[in-house]
This record gives C-alpha cells, structure tokens and sequence, in this order.
C-alpha cells in the first residue's frame, strides 16, 4: 500500500511512516516481498541478530525467531510495542529493567543475551531461545497434571523467582504462558520462567517500564495490591504462584468474571475458595491446598514472605504426597483413581472391583498413584491471556 490509513487490527488512525500501531502495538503490514505480513521478518536489528519469524504476540511486545549471526545459534528477540515508548524517562526504566534481567543468572530463568536500541528507535531484548511449552499447553494437553509434577514445576518457578527477588525484580506477569517446561528423554522437567526484561526493580533505584499507578498484568493472576495499582514487592508474584498451583490443582481459576476489571475486584474482595471444595473428585491433599490458600492471601504480610519461604512449603507438601502414596483402585469405567477403599467410583458411581487390590493393599494392574488424575479425554485448548495495561483498570 501506499500508506496505511488505519491499522488493520484495532481501526486507529496510523502514519504512512509508521512502522506498529501507537493504540495497539500491532504491525503494520507493507507491500515489501522482503518482509511478507511483518515490517521486521528478515531485517538485522543490533547488527548482529536476523529476524526471521514472528512466534507470539503479547501486550509488552511481540516475539520473533532470529538467528546470532556471530555464532550462528537461534534466538528469541523481543521487540517492545511502540505505544510503551513515549518518552525518554520510559526509555531510561527500561534499560535499567533490561540490565537486571541481564543479570539473572539462574536454571529456571530464561537467559538474556543482549538488548538494546535501534537507529530508528525500536527498543529490544536478545533472549535464550526455548523449544519447550509453556505450562498452560501443557496443562491442556497433559492436565490434571499428577500432583508431584505440579510440585516439580513450581518449585523451579518458586527458585527462578528466589533468584530476581534478591536482585530486586518483581515479575508482575507471572502466568502459565510465561513458564516454559521442557520435557527430557527421562521424563524430567526443565523449567523456565521467562519475560522478566519488562519486571518492576524495587529498592533504592525503583523503577518500571509503566508509569506510577498504571496497572499493569494479567488479570487472572494479579494480587489485590496490584488490582490496586499499589507499590510491589516480590510477595505479589508469590500471590501469582498461589493461582497456579490453584488452577494446576482444580483446573479452575479461583476468581472468574466477565471482564478484566470485574475479575481485579474479585482478587481484591472475594473470599479465597478452598480447592478442595472447588474439585471433589480430584482429592486435592490437605497439604497442597494449604499452600495455595497461604499464597492467595489477600494481605501480603499473610502469605508466604519470600520464596524460599515458599519452596520449602511446598517441598513439605511434596513429602506429605510420599508419605501418604497409598495404593489406587482405578475405575473400569470412566478411568478414575479412588481410594483403595472405596466401593463405587466417586465420579461416575460405577463399581469397583475389590480384586483389584492385593492382600497386601497393593494395586493389581497399572496405576498412575495418588498424585496423578485421570486423562481428559479431549484436551482442551490454552486459554490466550493478554497482560491488561489500564490505569485503574
């Protein structure tokens, strides 16, 4: 096209020179073969880095593919939406954000390899690049997910998170789609939590990529002083964690509406629901949903104070699950674990075969163990979640 009156995603009115959409931070498409659909697939940015395809899209920036040409590996580069760059002093947080990030050097945290500005100002980050799921894939493709994989995941988001608090970065957006798992030959978890290049620096030398009292997040996930749009400190990431281990436990969120804003007053009033009311017949041990109602506490002095203080929590729950590892009966007909005592199936009533326990109380046959849940039988797809940026939203 010759110039592009509106841009095509949101209908705001956009400048032929334009690159994204100041509203929405969407690219603007170009008749430029060199670059079909995206202005920067096939550009070199930092002189050092190609893109070469966009991978995903969020309310901070968008993500592409690229390749290091100094060493020929693959990465993730992270370009930030232009609407966030309206000013130096914006230009300036994000540099020291950026350079905390660089600084974590942690497993479970995705590594940043470079960042920086381009001639024609569009900020950047150079990341590791991560061939795993995010956790909210694979909660749909896999979910229920067994308790002690539950406990696995999040006590390596629970370390990532040790790491940056130390170093004075609160996430602000945790959620599934930013943890990554990668599933080894062996079965093993690898574990990263990743966007931390657009986190909150408390302490001394605060700073934030958004202005004082803009809430920004995800709604799903946001603690109620964030709701709030009130200061930060790595305690509201924890609230974060306490939702997961929620939704991982249920398969539910703990508060639900039908708008962002409604869902905010939700975290910020409602009574915290127990999830072992939430989900019956999933027979959430008392230990976990202790953890998970700790988490969600609305008063940040309530909850866990710090994330190691967390981990060790859930690393007692993960021995509860050991100790009380009891034998299973699972049901003929529907594929549910009970108890071994149980005489009928307590999610669809069929009967239960006593044969199917040993003299011994073991289980006869094969068995997923207390921990596990029964396959869904169709997976249900990820939910999209996209961060809210609203002043008192």
């Amino acid at each position: 096209w010759g110039s592009v009156p509106e841009c095509p995603h949101c209908g705001t009115n956009v400048n032929d020179r334009d690159r994204f959409c100041a509203a929405c931070g969407a690219g603007l498409e170009r008749d430029d073969p060199s670059s079909p659909g995206d202005p920067l697939v096939g550009r070199t940015i930092g002189g050092a880095y190609v893109i070469q395809e966009l991978v995903g899209v969020g309310g901070m920036g968008r993500v592409y593919r690229g390749v290091q040409t100094t060493l020929g590996r693959t990465v993730a580069i992270k370009v930030i939406h232009p609407n966030l760059l309206r000013d130096e002093q914006t230009v300036a947080r994000f540099y020291n954000e950026a350079r905390a990030a660089s600084r974590l050097n942690h497993p479970d945290s995705v590594g940043v390899i470079d960042f920086g500005r381009s001639e024609d100002g569009i900020l950047y980050l150079v990341m590791e690049f991560l061939s795993g799921k995010d956790l909210a894939t694979v909660n749909a493709e896999e979910g229920p997910l067994p308790f002690k994989r539950i406990v696995g995941i999040l006590r390596h988001v629970a370390s990532a998170l040790g790491e940056a608090h130390a170093l004075g970065v609160v996430h602000r957006d945790l959620k599934p789609e930013n943890v990554i798992v990668q599933r080894s030959r062996r079965g093993e978890d690898s574990v990263k939590v990743v966007d931390f290049g657009l986190a909150t620096i408390t302490g001394p030398q605060r700073s934030s990529i958004t202005t004082p009292g803009l809430v920004c997040g995800t709604p799903d996930y946001m603690s109620p002083e964030q709701g709030r749009g009130d200061p930060l400190d790595g305690r509201t990431d924890l609230y974060a964690v306490g939702v997961l281990l929620f939704e991982l436990l249920t398969d539910r969120l703990p508060f639900v509406d039908d708008t962002p804003t409604k869902v905010v007053l939700r975290h910020i009033s409602d009574p915290i629901p127990d999830p072992r009311t939430v989900a019956p017949t999933r027979g959430v041990p008392d230990a976990l949903a202790e953890v998970a109602i700790k988490a969600l506490q609305k008063e940040a002095g309530q909850r866990y104070q710090t994330a190691d203080e967390l981990d060790e929590a859930l690393r007692r729950a993960e021995q509860a699950l050991e100790a009380t590892d009891v034998a299973m009966i699972r049901c003929p007909s529907c594929g549910e674990n009970n108890p071994r005592t149980s005489r009928f199936c307590n999610a669809c009533g069929a009967r239960l075969e006593p044969s199917g326990v040993s003299a011994k109380g073991g289980h006869v046959g094969p068995s997923r163990g207390a921990g596990a849940a029964p396959q869904r039988a169709t997976p249900a797809p990820p939910v999209s979640r996209a961060p809210l940026l609203a002043r008192d939203a």
